[in-house]
């Protein structure tokens, strides 16, 4: 797609002319002791790692050498694969120290830059993820990128790339800026191809049929993730519009989650994706963004449905939340790693046989065996994940026993394996981000309305209080701070959710709504402009590098759109809604977000309820 990037990457590796470049050490690892759990994991590397500061910058200008983006998380299993091979080997850590300037980047406190090189990397390779690593130039110009490749393959990249900059370091310079305005030329976009007269609705209904998996549930017929602003849009049109078509499919689709590999029937809460399209292997990180929506979502799904197995789902993921995400200081934790402290995946959360049969009685095995552990399940050599095999009056009948009885004696099996489970380690990014939060704040004001505000208030308050007075200085919006250490600056995500969060919990608290709302008023306020420049939504409105003209919208990434989150408050809040000028913005937004997106209403499902003309409900 960008030719100019590709041909940069393919001449690299082919011709790998000759050359040198300086080898004075004059980089240290900048890592120890970082505050952010990912970073620090990487301060005994011999990579001399540099956080990403302007500083950096200037000096691999100075040197006049490349930089190496290196940008991951800590729950990232493959983030752990690559430091394990490549940047703990001194060989290749050898080359990157003499001929690199060498960045690495925590993705959850530098999201703006995190989404434009995964962009690029989309956009030249096909496909992108973590770890993602990408070269610049001195200046800021992506010229290659890739994830995770193996540590022969990385080392010959880097042996092409050194000597191919010693020898042409112009041309590479001007290939890459060539590429980024070619580029910057794709971003501008085209209009939609969207027959006239067509609805956002049945736009979202065509392209649901199309995607969306009618024997197993969920979308796609491989990796299958939540995608809850999808599942969300529908409801909306079957509550909104009457739509009940998706019926079966959206109860399929949560059923699958619920009792499948993305659950953790021990401890609740949901892993972060399945890396099969029948939802049996997950890939064991945890997520507050994903326990939080998945709790909002079966909560809103038990509603609509009637069903009281979605409201049992949707309290024990906030249980769950509370239980093991939940600091005293008054915030969640971000994330627990794929990996435990020996770097096995997935080891806290499976059991073999013998240890079955060491931990329970004949009649708790004898359950356990029939209800949740598939005999063919080889997947890892560290034992079997708990899923259900059959819904629980066939596992009874099967058994010969009585719901009942199969319900106590699965419960008194699961508070034995919960305690030995509990010797084992579970690795956790203690980061308190604030989009993540405010997602969570959203959370704990659906269970408290669940429960007729007899649970999850006292949380709520004192997460809405965190946020309150920890992450907003009366200015401005902190992403994440270590003690009265500001980690990361506020981003157009947090001030989307951390406002929405700051709403939902208001409309909950009569008593505090008029100051709840006159924040959330100010946060959008302060969006608005802050990062919607020329039309155009800007992640970042302090890049350190080139970046692009901004976006007609955000879409629906693993987050809900911040920008149909900033949009919708704009029309909900009195103050926003009576503000010419805002109303402006927003009315000029809708007409891009038709004009640009309106054929990919699927991937924008966050703007559906913006689209349509039905009455919204309060």
């Amino acid at each position: 797609m960008i030719p100019a990037i590709v041909r940069v990457f393919v001449i690299s590796l082919v011709l790998g002319a000759a050359g040198s470049a300086s080898a004075v050490p004059v980089l240290q690892n900048q890592l120890h002791d970082h505050p952010s759990p990912y970073l620090a994991m990487h301060g005994d590397d011999p990579v001399h790692w540099q956080v990403w500061s302007r500083e950096t910058l200037e000096k691999a200008r100075a040197l006049n050498r490349p930089l190496l983006v290196s940008i991951g998380y800590f729950s990232c299993h493959w983030c752990h694969v690559m430091q394990r091979e490549s940047y703990r080997d001194p060989a290749l850590a050898k080359m990157l120290n003499e001929y690199f300037v060498p960045v690495k980047v925590d993705r959850e406190l530098n999201p703006a830059l995190d989404a434009h090189l995964i962009e690029f990397v989309q956009l030249t390779r096909g496909n992108a993820g973590w770890p993602l690593n990408v070269f610049l130039t001195p200046e800021g110009y992506p010229i290659v990128g890739m994830t995770y490749v193996p540590k022969e393959q990385f080392l010959a990249i880097l042996d092409n790339l050194h000597k191919r900059w010693a020898s042409d370091a112009d041309h590479l310079r001007d290939m890459a800026r060539q590429g980024v305005a070619e580029w910057q030329k794709m971003r501008k976009g085209t209009p939609a191809k969207k027959p006239a007269g067509i609805s956002a609705a049945h736009t979202m209904r065509m392209q649901t049929n199309q995607i969306r998996d009618e024997l197993a549930g969920g979308f796609g017929q491989q990796t299958k993730f939540p995608m809850v602003s999808q599942l969300q849009a529908l409801l909306w049109m079957r509550e909104h519009l009457n739509d009940k078509s998706q019926d079966e499919f959206i109860r399929l689709t949560l059923d699958r989650m619920a009792s499948q590999g993305m659950h953790d029937e021990l401890g609740g809460g949901f892993f972060r994706y399945v890396t099969d399209p029948a939802w049996q292997i997950p890939h064991y990180e945890k997520m507050l963004y994903d326990n939080a929506q998945l709790a909002v979502l079966y909560l809103q799904s038990a509603k609509q449905f009637k069903s009281s197995r979605y409201r049992q789902i949707g309290l024990s993921t906030l249980d769950f939340m509370l239980r093991e995400m939940w600091r005293d200081e008054g915030y969640f934790i971000g994330s627990f790693s794929a990996v435990d402290d020996q770097g096995r995946e997935g080891f806290y959360y499976l059991w073999d046989d013998a240890t079955l049969e060491k931990l329970l009685n004949t009649e708790q095995l004898k359950a356990v065996k029939a209800a949740w552990f598939d005999e063919q399940d080889t997947h890892s050599e560290y034992g079997r994940l708990p899923r259900w095999q059959d819904d629980p009056p066939a596992i009874a009948r099967q058994l010969g026993w009585s719901e009942t009885r199969l319900e106590q004696v699965l419960a008194s099996a699961r508070e034995k394996l919960l305690m030995a489970r509990a010797g084992r380690t579970l690795l956790p990014d203690d980061k308190g981000l604030a989009a993540w939060n405010g997602l969570a704040l959203s959370a704990l004001a659906a269970g408290y309305a669940a429960t007729a505000g007899e649970q999850y208030g006292k949380q709520a308050d004192q997460l809405a209080a965190y946020i309150v007075n920890k992450l907003w200085d009366g200015k401005v919006l902190i992403r994440a701070r270590d003690g009265n250490q500001v980690m990361a600056q506020g981003t157009l995500e947090d001030y989307a959710l951390v406002a929405q969060g700051l709403w939902d919990w208001s409309r909950q608290k009569p008593a505090r709504k008029k100051d709840y709302q006159a924040l959330v008023g100010k946060l959008l306020r302060t969006a608005w402009q802050r990062y919607f420049k020329n039309g155009r939504w800007v992640q970042s409105d302090t890049p350190l590098i080139p970046m692009l003209g901004g976006r007609v919208a955000l879409d629906d990434s693993p987050l809900p759109s911040a920008t149909a989150t900033i949009t919708r408050l704009s029309q909900l809040h009195e103050g926003l809604r009576n503000d010419a000028d805002i109303q402006k913005k927003v009315k000029a937004h809708l007409n891009e977000v038709r004009l640009y997106q309106g054929d990919s209403v699927f991937w924008y499902a966050s703007y559906l309820e913006l689209l349509e003309p039905a009455q919204r409900v309060e």
